[in-house]
């Protein structure tokens, strides 16, 4: 009986440049810590989104509706600054504060689908249920290809870092 070796399989083939080391674990913060993290990252994100929002509003009368861009670009802008740390926290190790403040509380702060739905939802109400898709449809998209752009730029950063450090 004959022998079949898989070269993907055998660890000779794999070099140091083909395995993603993060690093020693991060030292975990208390919980009381992190919570003041996540607080204070969501209001700035809040803030920042509402910001956002006065600069660009939308109109809604009820025979005009147009898409909400203010906050599909808080949401896409949002995925991708998110996909971009966590990218670049899966190569290099960073601060045990970092993902709390500005993942969780200052992307989730910024980013809004509670928002979506209820835009959504008026543009339905309203008579534009084709409108109402296309914008569901644009912020899921936009917003998951942002998270895949994200990662892939926090990724390459990360790496380049890494090679100068």
């Amino acid at each position: 009986m004959q022998t079949v070796e898989m070269a993907a399989l055998r660890f000779e083939d794999v070099t140091e440049s083909d395995t993603i080391v993060s690093g020693p674990p991060p030292v975990p913060l208390p919980t009381w810590k992190i919570m003041l993290l996540v607080a204070a990252g969501g209001a700035v994100g809040a803030m920042l989104r509402f910001a956002l929002t006065a600069i660009a509003p939308a109109v809604t009368t009820p025979t005009l509706v147009e898409i909400p861009w203010a906050t599909l670009v808080a949401n896409v802008l949002g995925c991708l600054v998110l996909g971009a740390l966590n990218g670049h926290l899966e190569i290099s190790a960073g601060r045990p504060w970092m993902h709390p403040l500005l993942g969780t509380g200052l992307c989730g702060g910024f980013t809004t689908m509670s928002t979506v739905v209820l835009e959504g939802s008026a543009m339905i109400g309203a008579d534009f249920p084709l409108l109402a898709l296309l914008y569901a449809g644009l912020t899921l998209v936009l917003s998951l290809g942002a998270v895949v752009l994200g990662l892939l730029l926090g990724h390459r950063l990360a790496a380049r870092r890494e090679v100068t450090a």
